[in-house]
């Protein structure tokens, strides 16, 4: 795993599944937005653009990726899914009760080492209660 942040949707496989889902979702807009000529960083890119479409198209990606076998994924499959969510919440896009839950259950179990630890596992945290606090079908 080649990752480049603490939070889960730093990690290769999460943001491959975003860029696809934002790609697919907004197309000639989203490349725009993600040309070099653009100032914007890309965190307000993603604010701009995520919606109930660009989770279930990350979703999609991911599972494309992986398998549509949930419980037959590994713990790289299981964070790029937790990553697609958490990031969907974070930006206030209405999550479904059982996408919430699964990256929950997933980022408790998480035994993935980290450099640096500390940071990822207060991040981890953070990520969890996020989406343990969001009432069903919102963020």
């Amino acid at each position: 795993m080649g990752h480049w942040g603490v939070r889960s949707y730093e990690v290769d496989e999460a943001n491959d599944a975003i860029d696809a889902a934002m790609d697919r979702v907004h197309g000639r807009t989203y490349d725009d937005l993600m040309s070099d000529r653009n100032p914007l960083p890309v965190e307000q890119i993603h604010r701009q653009l995520a919606n109930a479409e660009t989770l279930a198209a990350a979703i999609a990606a991911v599972e494309d990726d992986f398998g549509h076998d949930r419980d037959a994924w590994d713990e790289v499959a299981r964070l790029a899914f937790c990553g697609v969510v958490v990031l969907h919440a974070e930006l206030g896009v209405p999550v479904a009760d059982e996408l919430r839950t699964h990256a929950a259950a997933w980022l408790e179990a998480e035994e993935l080492d980290w450099e640096p630890q500390p940071k990822r596992d207060a991040r981890r945290r953070r990520e969890i209660e996020l989406l343990r606090r969001s009432p069903e079908g919102s963020a």
